[in-house]
């Protein structure tokens, strides 16, 4: 709270997503729609509401469109056997609307992900297997809808240093994030390598073929999520539509401003470890607001706008004082190399010094036993002579 820049009492006028996501959700079927018009009409909904931003985000609020849905889905499991009915750990409560509402200490908000440990191929450590069980989403179709990448940001040792590019799951946009290497930069003093979210991450088929099957059928810099986790008009960009088309920030007078630096995405990763020393999460949550001829009420005449709700800008760092431990892990592996070449030299100098002191006390022990010139001239002067007996 003490970094927050207002407290959660503040009120804020935005997007009311349980009516707006309503009329989505029946769009195409004219029944449907005929339906959810009279619905609305009669509770008198608006497009926009007035609430704290601890209800948007964390609290949630009631609403009269999420009470109805949340009836007809309890209507749903009436008559089914109490012992038979297991209930779904995946399951979005429908009780109240909130960005954030419940996902503390929940399985629905991520699912259920496996990843590889590295145990029998340590270049797969942290690599995503599978996601609910699943190797792929339906929320996109070909490649795109293939569950790749890299689990929370976990990399094999060394892999960072030998690649440009870098891929995180996400599982809030059912696809995975590109990041490519930028520059070399150093936190704490410790060297790392910045990999920032590339820019064809979220760009139509115009300007990147290999988006196509993302279903970005919209100007480029906007990722289509609609159908990731449950039908809603949803789509994610950078902050203030940065590096996107024009047309989105053309939709606006005054509010749109983005900036280089302040509105990207980065992985700061250490290059032998690959470990994230620092990371930079930068995006926004944008709501398609547009018509719906069946729906007389509210949505007839709506004009197509791609409005912000919210954009978050969250950044993790290692703290100052776990830096020293994370440099001796770094150096560790060039501390044992050098510890080992001097075991090996001090091996071949103590046995070399072993063998000098052998062959010099060996050739002391000869000259000792080895006759002197002096001794030589005595032994001779003996046997030269002869002992006269004295009378």
């Amino acid at each position: 709270r003490e970094m927050s820049v207002g407290p959660l009492t503040d009120m804020v006028t935005t997007i009311n997503v349980p009516v707006v996501g309503s009329a989505e959700f029946v769009r195409g079927d004219f029944f449907m729609e005929w339906g959810i018009s009279d619905m609305l009409s009669t509770i008198e909904a608006r497009i926009f509401v007035k609430k704290t931003i601890g209800e948007l985000l964390f609290d949630g609020y009631e609403d009269t469109v999420m009470d109805i849905g949340s009836s007809l889905d309890s209507e749903d499991d009436y008559f089914e056997e109490e012992d038979e009915v297991e209930k779904d750990p995946n399951k979005v409560p429908m009780d109240k609307f909130g960005w954030f509402y419940k996902r503390n200490g929940t399985s629905w908000s991520d699912g259920d992900l496996s990843m590889h440990t590295g145990v029998d191929d340590m270049s797969l450590l942290g690599k995503i297997a599978s996601w609910n069980k699943r190797t792929r989403t339906d929320a996109f179709p070909g490649d795109c809808g293939l569950v790749r990448g890299s689990s929370d940001g976990l990399f094999p040792p060394g892999l960072t240093s030998s690649t440009d590019s870098i891929s995180i799951y996400s599982t809030d946009l059912c696809r995975p994030l590109h990041f490519t290497r930028s520059t070399t930069q150093d936190v704490h003093g410790i060297p790392v390598q910045k990999f920032d979210l590339a820019a064809s991450n979220f760009a139509n088929s115009s300007v990147c073929a290999e988006n196509a099957c993302y279903n970005n059928n919209i100007p480029s810099g906007v990722q289509n999520v609609t159908q990731c986790k449950m039908e809603s008009p949803a789509f994610v960009s950078r902050p203030h539509f940065h590096l996107a088309d024009p047309f989105y920030k053309d939709q606006f007078q005054y509010g749109v401003h983005a900036k280089e630096g302040a509105h990207d995405s980065s992985f700061w990763v250490e290059p032998k470890s690959s470990i994230p020393l620092k990371v930079e999460m930068r995006l926004q949550l944008n709501v398609l607001l547009r018509k719906v001829e069946g729906i007389e009420y509210l949505f007839k005449n709506l004009p197509e706008v791609m409005f912000p709700v919210f954009w978050f800008d969250s950044v993790a760092t290692l703290p100052e004082h776990m830096a020293g431990s994370l440099n001796m892990l770094v150096m560790l592996p060039t501390i044992m190399q050098v510890c080992g070449i001097c075991s090996v030299l001090s091996s071949f100098i103590i046995f070399f010094l072993v063998f000098l002191c052998k062959f010099r006390t060996l050739t002391i022990r000869k000259e000792k036993l080895k006759p002197t010139e002096s001794e030589n001239i005595i032994k001779q002067m003996e046997y030269s002579y002869t002992k006269v007996p004295v009378k």
